[in-house]
Protein backbone atom coordinates (compact mmCIF):
# COMPACT_ATOMS: atom_id res chain seq x y z
CA UNK A 1 0.00 0.00 0.00
CA UNK A 2 1.32 3.21 -1.23
CA UNK A 3 2.75 5.51 1.72
CA UNK A 4 0.39 8.12 2.70
CA UNK A 5 0.71 11.64 3.61
CA UNK A 6 -1.33 12.70 6.32
CA UNK A 7 -2.07 16.53 7.41
CA UNK A 8 -4.38 18.12 10.19
CA UNK A 9 -7.83 19.15 8.56
CA UNK A 10 -8.18 21.79 10.70
CA UNK A 11 -4.89 23.50 10.33
CA UNK A 12 -4.02 26.34 7.94
CA UNK A 13 -4.29 24.64 4.15
CA UNK A 14 -0.54 24.07 2.94
CA UNK A 15 0.66 26.38 0.06
CA UNK A 16 0.96 25.32 -3.58
CA UNK A 17 4.57 24.48 -4.00
CA UNK A 18 5.82 27.08 -7.05
CA UNK A 19 8.22 25.80 -9.54
CA UNK A 20 9.82 26.95 -13.10
CA UNK A 21 7.57 23.78 -14.62
CA UNK A 22 4.55 25.21 -12.46
CA UNK A 23 4.64 28.53 -13.52
CA UNK A 24 5.67 27.74 -17.47
CA UNK A 25 2.21 25.91 -17.08
CA UNK A 26 0.38 28.01 -15.62
CA UNK A 27 1.06 31.15 -18.32
CA UNK A 28 0.09 29.31 -21.05
CA UNK A 29 -3.45 27.87 -18.89
CA UNK A 30 -4.83 29.95 -21.10
CA UNK A 31 -3.84 28.23 -24.24
CA UNK A 32 -4.34 24.51 -23.27
CA UNK A 33 -6.59 24.11 -20.82
CA UNK A 34 -10.48 25.19 -21.59
CA UNK A 35 -10.94 25.80 -17.51
CA UNK A 36 -8.51 27.57 -15.57
CA UNK A 37 -7.51 26.02 -12.31
CA UNK A 38 -7.78 28.86 -9.56
CA UNK A 39 -4.95 30.01 -7.15
CA UNK A 40 -5.32 28.91 -2.92
CA UNK A 41 -5.20 32.64 -2.50
CA UNK A 42 -8.30 33.57 -5.24
CA UNK A 43 -10.24 30.38 -3.41
CA UNK A 44 -9.74 31.77 0.36
CA UNK A 45 -10.81 35.14 -1.02
CA UNK A 46 -14.05 33.70 -2.24
CA UNK A 47 -14.43 31.96 0.86
CA UNK A 48 -14.15 35.65 2.73
CA UNK A 49 -17.04 36.84 0.39
CA UNK A 50 -18.56 34.20 0.51
CA UNK A 51 -18.74 34.62 4.88
CA UNK A 52 -19.19 38.31 4.20
CA UNK A 53 -22.45 38.03 2.19
CA UNK A 54 -25.15 36.13 0.90
CA UNK A 55 -25.12 38.47 -2.57
CA UNK A 56 -21.32 36.10 -3.06
CA UNK A 57 -23.40 32.49 -2.56
CA UNK A 58 -22.52 32.12 -6.44
CA UNK A 59 -18.95 31.82 -5.47
CA UNK A 60 -19.95 28.63 -4.20
CA UNK A 61 -20.55 27.43 -7.45
CA UNK A 62 -17.38 28.61 -8.93
CA UNK A 63 -15.10 26.59 -5.85
CA UNK A 64 -17.17 23.39 -6.21
CA UNK A 65 -16.50 23.44 -10.58
CA UNK A 66 -12.94 23.73 -9.53
CA UNK A 67 -13.29 20.55 -7.45
CA UNK A 68 -15.33 19.13 -10.23
CA UNK A 69 -12.06 19.78 -12.72
CA UNK A 70 -9.54 18.49 -10.26
CA UNK A 71 -11.78 15.67 -9.95
CA UNK A 72 -11.48 14.86 -13.54
CA UNK A 73 -8.30 15.25 -14.40
CA UNK A 74 -7.27 12.29 -11.23
CA UNK A 75 -9.72 10.08 -13.15
CA UNK A 76 -8.57 10.24 -15.97
CA UNK A 77 -4.66 10.16 -14.78
CA UNK A 78 -5.51 6.72 -12.85
CA UNK A 79 -7.86 5.40 -16.31
CA UNK A 80 -4.59 6.37 -18.58
CA UNK A 81 -2.27 4.58 -16.03
CA UNK A 82 -0.01 7.69 -15.83
CA UNK A 83 2.41 9.36 -13.01
CA UNK A 84 1.85 12.35 -11.29
CA UNK A 85 4.83 14.93 -9.33
CA UNK A 86 5.06 14.89 -5.93
CA UNK A 87 5.03 18.40 -6.14
CA UNK A 88 2.14 19.06 -7.93
CA UNK A 89 -0.12 22.41 -7.19
CA UNK A 90 -3.17 20.76 -8.28
CA UNK A 91 -2.98 18.32 -5.05
CA UNK A 92 -2.41 21.46 -2.62
CA UNK A 93 -5.29 22.85 -4.53
CA UNK A 94 -7.47 19.75 -4.16
CA UNK A 95 -6.75 19.64 -0.10
CA UNK A 96 -7.29 22.89 0.41
CA UNK A 97 -10.90 23.24 -1.60
CA UNK A 98 -11.71 20.35 0.98
CA UNK A 99 -11.43 22.08 3.58
CA UNK A 100 -12.30 25.05 2.42
CA UNK A 101 -15.68 24.17 0.87
CA UNK A 102 -16.34 22.23 4.24
CA UNK A 103 -15.87 25.34 5.99
CA UNK A 104 -18.41 26.92 3.98
CA UNK A 105 -21.09 24.76 4.86
CA UNK A 106 -20.35 24.20 7.98
CA UNK A 107 -21.25 27.51 8.93
CA UNK A 108 -24.11 27.86 6.39
CA UNK A 109 -25.53 24.19 8.11
CA UNK A 110 -24.84 25.74 11.78
CA UNK A 111 -26.47 28.98 10.82
CA UNK A 112 -29.99 26.94 9.09
CA UNK A 113 -29.27 28.47 5.87
CA UNK A 114 -30.25 25.13 4.30
CA UNK A 115 -32.97 24.87 6.30
CA UNK A 116 -36.85 26.41 4.65
CA UNK A 117 -39.38 26.80 7.51
CA UNK A 118 -43.28 26.52 6.54
CA UNK A 119 -43.76 30.14 7.07
CA UNK A 120 -40.27 30.95 4.50
CA UNK A 121 -41.27 33.13 1.58
CA UNK A 122 -40.80 31.83 -1.84
CA UNK A 123 -37.28 33.70 -2.42
CA UNK A 124 -35.71 32.14 1.08
CA UNK A 125 -37.16 28.46 -0.44
CA UNK A 126 -35.54 28.93 -3.77
CA UNK A 127 -31.98 30.36 -2.49
CA UNK A 128 -32.57 26.68 -0.17
CA UNK A 129 -32.98 24.71 -2.62
CA UNK A 130 -30.27 26.11 -4.36
CA UNK A 131 -27.91 25.29 -1.32
CA UNK A 132 -29.04 21.87 -1.00
CA UNK A 133 -28.03 21.84 -5.17
CA UNK A 134 -24.82 23.01 -4.30
CA UNK A 135 -24.41 20.33 -0.99
CA UNK A 136 -25.43 17.51 -3.05
CA UNK A 137 -22.79 18.56 -5.82
CA UNK A 138 -20.29 18.58 -3.03
CA UNK A 139 -20.60 15.46 -1.44
CA UNK A 140 -20.59 13.37 -5.14
CA UNK A 141 -17.40 14.95 -5.70
CA UNK A 142 -15.67 13.67 -2.15
CA UNK A 143 -17.53 9.92 -2.91
CA UNK A 144 -16.28 10.44 -6.60
CA UNK A 145 -12.75 11.08 -5.16
CA UNK A 146 -13.07 7.95 -2.34
CA UNK A 147 -13.78 6.02 -5.55
CA UNK A 148 -11.07 7.00 -8.48
CA UNK A 149 -9.66 4.07 -9.75
CA UNK A 150 -12.44 1.66 -8.74
CA UNK A 151 -13.15 0.36 -12.00
CA UNK A 152 -12.36 -3.21 -11.66
CA UNK A 153 -9.83 -3.25 -14.25
CA UNK A 154 -5.83 -3.41 -13.48
CA UNK A 155 -5.36 0.15 -14.28
CA UNK A 156 -4.81 3.05 -11.64
CA UNK A 157 -1.05 4.18 -9.84
CA UNK A 158 -0.56 3.94 -6.30
CA UNK A 159 -0.23 7.45 -5.91
CA UNK A 160 0.84 9.34 -2.64
CA UNK A 161 -1.07 12.70 -3.42
CA UNK A 162 -4.23 10.56 -4.65
CA UNK A 163 -4.07 8.86 -1.53
CA UNK A 164 -4.23 11.73 0.67
CA UNK A 165 -6.87 13.43 -0.98
CA UNK A 166 -8.84 10.39 -0.58
CA UNK A 167 -8.39 10.14 2.65
CA UNK A 168 -9.16 13.90 3.44
CA UNK A 169 -12.38 12.80 1.53
CA UNK A 170 -13.59 10.51 3.62
CA UNK A 171 -12.63 12.50 6.88
CA UNK A 172 -14.42 15.08 5.57
CA UNK A 173 -17.28 13.28 4.99
CA UNK A 174 -17.78 11.72 8.05
CA UNK A 175 -17.40 15.28 9.61
CA UNK A 176 -20.96 16.04 7.25
CA UNK A 177 -22.35 12.89 8.72
CA UNK A 178 -21.75 14.28 11.83
CA UNK A 179 -23.20 17.96 10.75
CA UNK A 180 -25.95 17.04 9.61
CA UNK A 181 -27.10 14.76 12.39
CA UNK A 182 -26.60 17.27 15.04
CA UNK A 183 -28.35 20.33 12.84
CA UNK A 184 -30.62 18.53 10.07
CA UNK A 185 -33.06 16.84 12.16
CA UNK A 186 -36.67 17.57 10.56
CA UNK A 187 -37.86 18.96 14.14
CA UNK A 188 -35.53 20.84 16.31
CA UNK A 189 -34.55 19.10 19.46
CA UNK A 190 -35.06 15.54 17.79
CA UNK A 191 -32.87 12.73 17.28
CA UNK A 192 -31.65 12.46 14.56
CA UNK A 193 -28.79 10.70 12.08
CA UNK A 194 -27.79 11.44 8.62
CA UNK A 195 -29.07 7.29 7.40
CA UNK A 196 -29.12 9.02 3.91
CA UNK A 197 -26.10 10.98 3.74
CA UNK A 198 -24.49 8.14 5.61
CA UNK A 199 -25.90 5.41 2.87
CA UNK A 200 -24.35 7.23 -0.27
CA UNK A 201 -20.98 6.43 1.38
CA UNK A 202 -21.28 2.92 2.19
CA UNK A 203 -22.80 2.27 -1.38
CA UNK A 204 -19.84 3.83 -2.50
CA UNK A 205 -17.10 1.73 0.10
CA UNK A 206 -18.50 -1.54 -0.67
CA UNK A 207 -17.38 -1.00 -4.38
CA UNK A 208 -14.20 0.89 -3.80
CA UNK A 209 -10.99 -0.72 -4.59
CA UNK A 210 -10.43 -3.06 -7.33
CA UNK A 211 -10.12 -7.78 -8.14
CA UNK A 212 -6.61 -7.67 -8.02
CA UNK A 213 -6.57 -5.81 -4.51
CA UNK A 214 -8.11 -9.10 -3.43
CA UNK A 215 -5.64 -11.16 -0.83
CA UNK A 216 -6.43 -14.37 -2.46
CA UNK A 217 -5.80 -16.58 0.85
CA UNK A 218 -8.59 -14.89 3.18
CA UNK A 219 -10.86 -12.89 0.47
CA UNK A 220 -10.55 -9.44 2.24
CA UNK A 221 -9.21 -6.34 0.64
CA UNK A 222 -5.91 -4.63 0.51
CA UNK A 223 -7.52 -1.29 0.40
CA UNK A 224 -6.38 1.47 2.89
CA UNK A 225 -9.80 3.25 2.34
CA UNK A 226 -11.85 0.31 3.47
CA UNK A 227 -9.08 -0.10 6.33
CA UNK A 228 -9.44 3.45 7.30
CA UNK A 229 -12.81 3.17 7.62
CA UNK A 230 -12.94 -0.21 9.70
CA UNK A 231 -9.91 1.54 12.02
CA UNK A 232 -11.28 4.85 12.54
CA UNK A 233 -14.89 4.46 12.43
CA UNK A 234 -16.73 1.19 12.14
CA UNK A 235 -14.74 -0.51 15.37
CA UNK A 236 -14.39 2.54 17.51
CA UNK A 237 -18.24 4.05 17.36
CA UNK A 238 -21.37 1.58 18.36
CA UNK A 239 -23.28 3.73 16.58
CA UNK A 240 -21.33 3.99 13.13
CA UNK A 241 -21.46 -0.20 13.38
CA UNK A 242 -25.08 0.27 13.97
CA UNK A 243 -25.64 2.38 11.33
CA UNK A 244 -23.68 0.62 8.83
CA UNK A 245 -25.10 -2.99 9.47
CA UNK A 246 -28.76 -1.03 8.51
CA UNK A 247 -27.48 0.56 5.46
CA UNK A 248 -25.63 -2.22 4.07
CA UNK A 249 -28.55 -4.38 4.61
CA UNK A 250 -30.32 -2.16 2.46
CA UNK A 251 -27.88 -1.27 -0.30
CA UNK A 252 -27.50 -6.09 -0.47
CA UNK A 253 -31.28 -6.03 -0.77
CA UNK A 254 -31.13 -3.39 -3.84
CA UNK A 255 -28.22 -5.29 -5.47
CA UNK A 256 -30.31 -8.52 -5.38
CA UNK A 257 -33.39 -6.93 -7.17
CA UNK A 258 -30.78 -5.17 -9.30
CA UNK A 259 -30.63 -7.81 -12.80
CA UNK A 260 -27.88 -6.03 -14.13
CA UNK A 261 -25.90 -6.13 -11.04
CA UNK A 262 -26.63 -9.48 -9.97
CA UNK A 263 -25.00 -11.46 -13.12
CA UNK A 264 -21.83 -9.39 -12.40
CA UNK A 265 -20.00 -11.54 -11.08
CA UNK A 266 -16.66 -9.49 -10.64
CA UNK A 267 -18.46 -6.85 -8.59
CA UNK A 268 -19.94 -9.39 -6.10
CA UNK A 269 -16.81 -10.64 -5.62
CA UNK A 270 -15.68 -7.27 -4.96
CA UNK A 271 -18.36 -6.11 -2.36
CA UNK A 272 -18.01 -10.01 -0.96
CA UNK A 273 -14.25 -8.83 0.03
CA UNK A 274 -14.69 -5.48 1.00
CA UNK A 275 -17.31 -6.29 3.42
CA UNK A 276 -15.77 -9.59 4.74
CA UNK A 277 -12.87 -6.59 5.10
CA UNK A 278 -14.57 -4.75 7.98
CA UNK A 279 -16.45 -8.02 9.62
CA UNK A 280 -13.72 -10.59 9.86
CA UNK A 281 -11.52 -8.76 12.14
CA UNK A 282 -13.73 -8.99 15.61
CA UNK A 283 -17.20 -10.03 16.99
CA UNK A 284 -19.85 -8.04 16.22
CA UNK A 285 -19.78 -7.14 19.81
CA UNK A 286 -18.57 -8.51 23.26
CA UNK A 287 -20.93 -11.28 24.44
CA UNK A 288 -19.25 -11.36 27.75
CA UNK A 289 -21.72 -9.14 28.75
CA UNK A 290 -24.99 -10.54 29.77
CA UNK A 291 -26.91 -7.75 29.65
CA UNK A 292 -27.31 -5.16 26.99
CA UNK A 293 -27.26 -2.27 29.30
CA UNK A 294 -23.90 -3.25 30.61
CA UNK A 295 -22.71 -3.45 26.95
CA UNK A 296 -24.31 0.22 26.04
CA UNK A 297 -21.77 1.68 28.96
CA UNK A 298 -18.84 0.22 27.47
CA UNK A 299 -19.70 2.02 24.01
CA UNK A 300 -18.49 5.15 22.14
CA UNK A 301 -20.77 7.26 19.85
CA UNK A 302 -19.75 8.98 17.03
CA UNK A 303 -23.34 11.25 16.96
CA UNK A 304 -23.79 12.66 20.43
CA UNK A 305 -27.71 13.18 18.85
CA UNK A 306 -28.01 9.63 18.46
CA UNK A 307 -31.57 7.84 18.78
CA UNK A 308 -29.74 5.58 22.03
CA UNK A 309 -33.00 3.28 21.75
CA UNK A 310 -32.84 2.44 18.16
CA UNK A 311 -28.74 1.79 17.99
CA UNK A 312 -29.09 -0.27 21.53
CA UNK A 313 -31.81 -2.83 19.97
CA UNK A 314 -30.08 -6.26 19.92
CA UNK A 315 -32.85 -8.20 18.30
CA UNK A 316 -32.69 -5.19 15.37
CA UNK A 317 -28.56 -5.32 14.99
CA UNK A 318 -29.03 -9.56 14.70
CA UNK A 319 -31.60 -9.34 12.29
CA UNK A 320 -29.71 -6.92 10.00
CA UNK A 321 -26.89 -8.88 10.68
CA UNK A 322 -28.42 -11.98 9.77
CA UNK A 323 -29.87 -10.55 6.45
CA UNK A 324 -26.49 -9.29 5.68
CA UNK A 325 -24.60 -12.89 5.66
CA UNK A 326 -27.81 -14.38 3.83
CA UNK A 327 -27.27 -11.97 0.89
CA UNK A 328 -23.59 -12.44 1.29
CA UNK A 329 -23.41 -15.93 0.77
CA UNK A 330 -25.97 -16.09 -1.98
CA UNK A 331 -23.31 -14.08 -4.26
CA UNK A 332 -21.50 -15.32 -7.37
CA UNK A 333 -18.52 -16.73 -4.71
CA UNK A 334 -15.04 -18.19 -5.62
CA UNK A 335 -13.89 -21.10 -3.72
CA UNK A 336 -11.52 -19.18 -1.55
CA UNK A 337 -14.72 -16.96 -0.94
CA UNK A 338 -16.49 -19.86 0.25
CA UNK A 339 -12.93 -20.94 2.22
CA UNK A 340 -12.96 -17.36 3.48
CA UNK A 341 -16.48 -17.52 5.39
CA UNK A 342 -16.89 -20.99 6.33
CA UNK A 343 -13.77 -20.61 7.92
CA UNK A 344 -15.18 -17.75 10.35
CA UNK A 345 -18.95 -19.01 10.68
CA UNK A 346 -18.73 -20.49 14.35
CA UNK A 347 -17.11 -17.86 15.98
CA UNK A 348 -17.58 -14.40 13.77
CA UNK A 349 -21.20 -14.95 12.20
CA UNK A 350 -23.55 -17.87 13.94
CA UNK A 351 -23.11 -16.91 17.49
CA UNK A 352 -25.00 -13.22 16.13
CA UNK A 353 -27.80 -14.18 14.25
CA UNK A 354 -31.55 -14.98 15.54
CA UNK A 355 -31.77 -17.77 13.45
CA UNK A 356 -28.66 -19.85 12.57
CA UNK A 357 -30.36 -22.80 11.59
CA UNK A 358 -31.34 -20.66 7.84
CA UNK A 359 -27.49 -21.17 7.29
CA UNK A 360 -28.29 -25.13 6.76
CA UNK A 361 -28.68 -24.84 3.02
CA UNK A 362 -25.78 -23.06 2.73
CA UNK A 363 -23.42 -25.24 4.41
CA UNK A 364 -24.82 -28.52 3.15
CA UNK A 365 -24.37 -26.82 -0.41
CA UNK A 366 -20.75 -26.26 0.34
CA UNK A 367 -19.79 -29.97 2.34
CA UNK A 368 -21.16 -31.29 -1.72
CA UNK A 369 -19.25 -28.46 -3.06
CA UNK A 370 -16.40 -29.82 -2.18
CA UNK A 371 -16.76 -33.49 -3.19
CA UNK A 372 -17.60 -31.82 -6.85
CA UNK A 373 -14.76 -29.63 -6.94
CA UNK A 374 -12.78 -32.26 -5.43
CA UNK A 375 -11.48 -29.68 -2.68
CA UNK A 376 -11.98 -31.64 0.68
CA UNK A 377 -11.25 -28.35 2.73
CA UNK A 378 -14.66 -26.86 2.05
CA UNK A 379 -16.60 -29.60 2.95
CA UNK A 380 -14.28 -29.93 6.24
CA UNK A 381 -15.14 -26.37 7.02
CA UNK A 382 -18.87 -26.64 6.11
CA UNK A 383 -18.43 -29.88 8.69
CA UNK A 384 -17.14 -26.84 11.58
CA UNK A 385 -20.34 -24.98 10.70
CA UNK A 386 -22.97 -27.60 10.57
CA UNK A 387 -21.33 -29.30 13.84
CA UNK A 388 -21.96 -25.87 15.53
CA UNK A 389 -25.81 -26.17 14.67
CA UNK A 390 -26.00 -29.47 16.08
CA UNK A 391 -24.20 -28.89 19.24
CA UNK A 392 -26.13 -25.47 20.58
CA UNK A 393 -28.45 -25.19 17.82
CA UNK A 394 -30.23 -29.14 18.06
CA UNK A 395 -29.69 -29.02 14.34
CA UNK A 396 -30.92 -32.75 13.23
CA UNK A 397 -28.44 -33.72 10.19
CA UNK A 398 -28.93 -37.04 8.81
CA UNK A 399 -25.92 -39.35 7.56
CA UNK A 400 -23.97 -37.36 9.77
CA UNK A 401 -21.20 -40.27 10.14
CA UNK A 402 -21.74 -41.61 6.56
CA UNK A 403 -20.53 -38.24 4.97
CA UNK A 404 -18.02 -37.66 7.57
CA UNK A 405 -16.22 -40.88 7.13
CA UNK A 406 -16.50 -39.78 3.17
CA UNK A 407 -14.34 -36.93 4.13
CA UNK A 408 -11.06 -39.91 5.03
CA UNK A 409 -9.17 -39.21 1.68
CA UNK A 410 -5.72 -39.74 0.58
CA UNK A 411 -5.58 -35.81 0.61
CA UNK A 412 -7.04 -35.34 3.88
CA UNK A 413 -4.07 -35.39 5.57
CA UNK A 414 -2.02 -32.99 3.51
CA UNK A 415 -4.24 -30.26 4.02
CA UNK A 416 -3.53 -27.28 6.18
CA UNK A 417 -7.13 -27.65 7.39
CA UNK A 418 -6.19 -31.39 9.28
CA UNK A 419 -5.45 -30.21 12.16
CA UNK A 420 -9.09 -28.43 12.72
CA UNK A 421 -10.74 -31.59 11.39
CA UNK A 422 -9.27 -34.07 13.72
CA UNK A 423 -10.71 -32.07 16.39
CA UNK A 424 -13.53 -31.87 15.57
CA UNK A 425 -13.49 -35.53 14.80
CA UNK A 426 -12.33 -36.49 18.25
CA UNK A 427 -15.24 -34.64 19.63
CA UNK A 428 -17.50 -36.50 17.64
CA UNK A 429 -16.21 -39.84 17.86
CA UNK A 430 -17.01 -39.44 21.71
CA UNK A 431 -20.68 -40.23 21.26
CA UNK A 432 -21.72 -43.13 23.08
CA UNK A 433 -24.23 -44.18 20.23
CA UNK A 434 -21.89 -45.48 18.03
CA UNK A 435 -21.47 -49.10 16.76
CA UNK A 436 -18.51 -50.84 17.28
CA UNK A 437 -18.77 -51.38 13.54
CA UNK A 438 -18.80 -47.45 12.92
CA UNK A 439 -15.59 -46.88 15.19
CA UNK A 440 -13.37 -49.51 13.47
CA UNK A 441 -14.49 -48.52 10.27
CA UNK A 442 -12.61 -44.92 11.17
CA UNK A 443 -9.49 -46.55 12.99
CA UNK A 444 -9.20 -48.96 9.90
CA UNK A 445 -9.97 -45.92 7.25
CA UNK A 446 -6.97 -44.04 9.14
CA UNK A 447 -4.63 -46.74 9.45
CA UNK A 448 -4.68 -47.31 5.55
CA UNK A 449 -4.52 -43.58 5.02
CA UNK A 450 -0.77 -43.57 7.33
CA UNK A 451 0.53 -45.46 4.26
CA UNK A 452 0.66 -42.75 1.86
CA UNK A 453 0.50 -40.17 3.86
CA UNK A 454 3.48 -37.20 5.36
CA UNK A 455 5.00 -38.11 8.41
CA UNK A 456 3.48 -35.03 10.35
CA UNK A 457 -0.03 -36.30 9.49
CA UNK A 458 1.41 -39.75 10.77
CA UNK A 459 2.27 -38.45 14.11
CA UNK A 460 -1.00 -37.38 14.79
CA UNK A 461 -2.65 -40.12 13.20
CA UNK A 462 -1.31 -42.75 15.80
CA UNK A 463 -2.40 -40.78 18.96
CA UNK A 464 -5.71 -40.56 17.68
CA UNK A 465 -6.44 -44.08 16.66
CA UNK A 466 -4.17 -44.77 20.32
CA UNK A 467 -7.34 -42.62 21.83
CA UNK A 468 -10.29 -44.14 19.93
CA UNK A 469 -9.20 -47.75 20.96
CA UNK A 470 -8.63 -47.26 24.21
CA UNK A 471 -11.95 -45.49 24.02
CA UNK A 472 -14.10 -48.27 22.15
CA UNK A 473 -12.47 -51.56 23.85
CA UNK A 474 -14.26 -53.76 21.69
CA UNK A 475 -12.25 -52.57 18.66
CA UNK A 476 -8.96 -53.75 20.35
CA UNK A 477 -10.10 -57.17 18.26
CA UNK A 478 -8.38 -54.93 15.36
CA UNK A 479 -5.10 -55.22 17.24
CA UNK A 480 -5.34 -59.12 18.32
CA UNK A 481 -6.81 -60.70 15.24
CA UNK A 482 -5.03 -63.61 14.02
CA UNK A 483 -7.04 -63.47 10.55
CA UNK A 484 -3.85 -61.74 8.69
CA UNK A 485 -1.12 -63.72 6.53
CA UNK A 486 0.64 -64.69 9.44
CA UNK A 487 -1.75 -67.12 10.46
CA UNK A 488 -0.70 -69.22 6.86
CA UNK A 489 2.13 -67.38 5.86
CA UNK A 490 2.13 -69.67 2.59
CA UNK A 491 -1.69 -68.33 1.71
CA UNK A 492 -2.95 -65.30 -0.16
CA UNK A 493 -4.43 -62.92 2.35
CA UNK A 494 -6.89 -61.03 1.07
CA UNK A 495 -8.08 -58.05 3.21
CA UNK A 496 -11.86 -58.32 3.99
CA UNK A 497 -11.86 -54.23 4.62
CA UNK A 498 -13.65 -52.37 1.50
CA UNK A 499 -11.44 -49.26 1.53
CA UNK A 500 -13.37 -47.90 -1.20
CA UNK A 501 -16.87 -48.55 0.95
CA UNK A 502 -18.90 -45.12 1.12
CA UNK A 503 -21.04 -46.44 4.49
CA UNK A 504 -18.74 -46.95 7.59
CA UNK A 505 -21.39 -49.56 8.82
CA UNK A 506 -20.83 -51.53 5.24
CA UNK A 507 -16.67 -51.76 5.48
CA UNK A 508 -16.46 -55.72 7.50
CA UNK A 509 -13.51 -53.30 9.39
CA UNK A 510 -14.53 -55.58 12.23
CA UNK A 511 -13.32 -58.48 10.49
CA UNK A 512 -9.38 -57.05 9.20
CA UNK A 513 -6.52 -55.92 11.63
CA UNK A 514 -4.42 -52.71 11.93
CA UNK A 515 -1.60 -54.88 9.58
CA UNK A 516 -0.56 -51.29 8.37
CA UNK A 517 0.76 -49.64 11.67
CA UNK A 518 2.91 -52.66 11.94
CA UNK A 519 4.43 -51.61 8.52
CA UNK A 520 4.84 -47.62 10.12
CA UNK A 521 6.81 -49.53 12.82
CA UNK A 522 9.31 -49.88 9.80
CA UNK A 523 8.80 -46.32 8.76
CA UNK A 524 12.23 -44.09 7.64
CA UNK A 525 11.61 -41.60 10.02
CA UNK A 526 12.75 -42.36 13.42
CA UNK A 527 9.97 -40.44 15.54
CA UNK A 528 6.98 -41.86 13.45
CA UNK A 529 8.88 -45.34 13.69
CA UNK A 530 9.29 -44.79 17.48
CA UNK A 531 5.70 -43.58 18.09
CA UNK A 532 4.18 -46.46 16.53
CA UNK A 533 5.65 -48.78 18.41
CA UNK A 534 3.26 -48.22 21.35
CA UNK A 535 0.69 -50.50 19.33
CA UNK A 536 2.88 -53.53 20.33
CA UNK A 537 2.66 -52.78 24.22
CA UNK A 538 0.21 -53.43 26.51
CA UNK A 539 -2.67 -50.78 26.49
CA UNK A 540 -2.39 -49.64 29.91
CA UNK A 541 -0.89 -46.02 29.66
CA UNK A 542 -3.53 -42.78 29.55
CA UNK A 543 -4.91 -41.52 26.47
CA UNK A 544 -2.65 -39.29 24.77
CA UNK A 545 -3.48 -35.21 24.52
CA UNK A 546 -3.99 -34.96 20.99
CA UNK A 547 -2.92 -31.41 21.13
CA UNK A 548 0.42 -32.31 21.66
CA UNK A 549 0.92 -33.86 17.77
CA UNK A 550 -1.52 -32.01 15.48
CA UNK A 551 0.65 -28.77 14.79
CA UNK A 552 3.80 -30.78 14.20
CA UNK A 553 4.97 -29.97 10.43
CA UNK A 554 8.23 -30.99 8.93
CA UNK A 555 10.50 -28.27 10.14
CA UNK A 556 9.51 -29.40 13.73
CA UNK A 557 10.14 -33.02 13.35
CA UNK A 558 13.59 -31.63 11.41
CA UNK A 559 14.23 -29.46 14.81
CA UNK A 560 13.70 -32.62 16.95
CA UNK A 561 16.22 -34.85 15.50
CA UNK A 562 18.30 -31.99 15.79
CA UNK A 563 17.98 -30.81 19.17
CA UNK A 564 17.52 -34.73 20.32
CA UNK A 565 20.10 -35.72 23.22
CA UNK A 566 21.96 -39.20 23.01
CA UNK A 567 22.64 -41.51 26.13
CA UNK A 568 25.63 -42.85 26.06
CA UNK A 569 28.42 -42.74 23.31
CA UNK A 570 27.36 -42.78 19.32
CA UNK A 571 28.44 -45.74 17.23
CA UNK A 572 31.51 -44.49 15.43
CA UNK A 573 34.10 -45.59 12.96
CA UNK A 574 36.47 -47.95 14.37
CA UNK A 575 39.55 -46.96 12.01
CA UNK A 576 40.87 -43.38 11.88
CA UNK A 577 41.32 -41.30 8.50
CA UNK A 578 43.00 -38.22 8.32
CA UNK A 579 41.09 -37.48 5.24
CA UNK A 580 38.70 -38.54 2.60
CA UNK A 581 39.81 -38.19 -0.61
CA UNK A 582 43.49 -37.30 -1.50
CA UNK A 583 44.98 -37.19 -5.56
CA UNK A 584 48.76 -37.87 -4.10
CA UNK A 585 48.88 -41.26 -2.50
CA UNK A 586 52.52 -40.45 -1.67
CA UNK A 587 51.49 -37.08 0.33
CA UNK A 588 49.30 -38.70 2.60
CA UNK A 589 48.72 -42.46 2.76
CA UNK A 590 46.15 -42.18 5.45
CA UNK A 591 43.10 -41.36 3.37
CA UNK A 592 39.49 -43.03 2.56
CA UNK A 593 39.84 -43.63 -0.69
CA UNK A 594 42.74 -43.58 -2.68
CA UNK A 595 43.32 -41.89 -5.73
CA UNK A 596 40.45 -39.70 -5.92
CA UNK A 597 40.77 -36.16 -6.57
CA UNK A 598 38.78 -33.72 -5.23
Amino acid sequence: MAKVKRGSSSSNTPSPKRTKKSESVSSKSTETKPQEIMSLDEIKNYKSKIFESARYYNYISKLIQQQTIILKKYTKQQEANEEEDDDDEEYVIARGLILIIYQIFEKLIKEEQLKAGKSSNDEKKTIVKWLRSRYTEYKDNLLNFISIGSDNSDNGNDNDNLNTIKLDSLETYMKLVKLESENMAPNKGDLFFANATFKLLINKLIKTGTNKEIIESNSTINNFIILEFYSSYYSKYWDIKFYFLQELNEILSELKENEKEKEDKLKQELIFSNVLTILKPEPLYDSKFKKIEELIKKQKYFDSNVPLKTVTNLNLIKSNFEKIILNLINFKLSIQQFKSILLILHKRIIPFLNNPTKLMDFLTDSYDLGFSTNDTSISILALNGLWELMKNYNLEYPNFFTKLYCLLTPDLLHLSYRSRFLRLLDIFMTSSHLTSNIVASFIKKFSRLSLTAPPQGIVAIIPFIYNLLKRHPSCMVLIHSIKDYKSDPDSNYSDPFDNDATDPAMTNASESSLWELETIINHYHPNVSSLAKIFTQPFNKYSYNLEDFLDWNYTKLIESEINKKFKGALAIEYENWDSLLNGNESENDNCYLKGYQW
